[in-house]
């Protein structure tokens, strides 16, 4: 049976997989967000809920861009409140592991992912949660380099990390929409245990270029390299190595 799927920030990184992995699974996908007017910070909660209606499951992919507590907190309120009136069946949200260690505690984007995790199965439509770890494309986001004659040079946080190809979690967001989760939440990782530093090297290097890469410690925020960003024992793993991802993303 085809479903109708609804995918919260679908214009972001993770939003375009999760709707592509959505559609071939034979599912009606839709994106929704800020740029559609679906706003859980300023719409309406009769905006939202006809935004919403005649969808089976939503798949909430969605972030603050303030990084809040309370930002998360009060707009998964807002979409657990307008899928319950809307009559949604099933929501599937993407977060990261680690979001409950003691030692990520100082961690303000970790904590407000952990408050979308509970604001959202305080309501009343039942909720999948995957947890994932870091993705490949990370490497990215957070290596400030400059091109020089020999290659590159940058600094990376130290972290101990295992992290995934976003393809991979987007793909099981998309199965959860289908079968929602036994145990409500479920944890996602790549095959290797790395660093960021290296995840770095890696993924230029199988570019055919030299990534100079210096870790740097984070104060305050021993969670990053004291194994609390590593998935469980029971965590899914994906297959997909650094370099398979960036060949296949070439």
């Amino acid at each position: 049976m085809s479903q109708t799927v609804s995918v919260v920030g679908g214009s972001g990184r993770l939003g375009t997989l999760a709707v592509r992995a959505l559609a071939e699974l034979g599912a009606v996908a839709a994106s929704i967000s800020r740029r559609t007017g679906f706003d859980l910070q300023r719409s309406t909660m009769d905006d939202l809920t006809r935004a919403l209606a005649g969808v089976d499951v939503v798949v909430d992919c969605s972030d603050a861009t303030d990084r809040k507590v309370t930002t998360f907190e009060s707009s998964a309120r807002s979409l657990a409140e307008a899928a319950a009136r809307a009559g949604v069946k099933h929501l599937v949200l993407v977060s990261i592991v680690g979001v409950d260690k003691p030692s990520l505690k100082g961690m303000s984007y970790y904590q407000g992912k952990l408050a979308q995790e509970r604001a959202l199965t305080a309501g009343t439509v039942p909720v999948s949660i995957v947890r994932s770890t870091q993705w490949f494309g990370f490497a990215d986001q957070v290596y400030p380099s400059v091109r020089l004659a020999g290659g590159r040079w940058g600094l990376a946080p130290a972290m101990r990390m295992q992290p995934v190809s976003g393809e991979a979690v987007a793909a099981r967001l998309a199965d959860a929409a289908f079968e929602p989760l036994p145990g409500q939440r479920l944890e996602l990782a790549g095959p290797e245990v790395t660093s960021l530093a290296d995840l770095i090297r890696r993924v230029w290097r199988a570019r055919g270029q030299q990534a100079r890469v210096a870790q740097v410690p984070i104060p305050g925020l021993k969670g990053f390299t004291d194994g609390a960003l590593l998935p469980g024992p029971d965590a899914e793993i994906d297959p997909t190595t650094i370099e398979q991802w960036v060949a296949s993303s070439s």
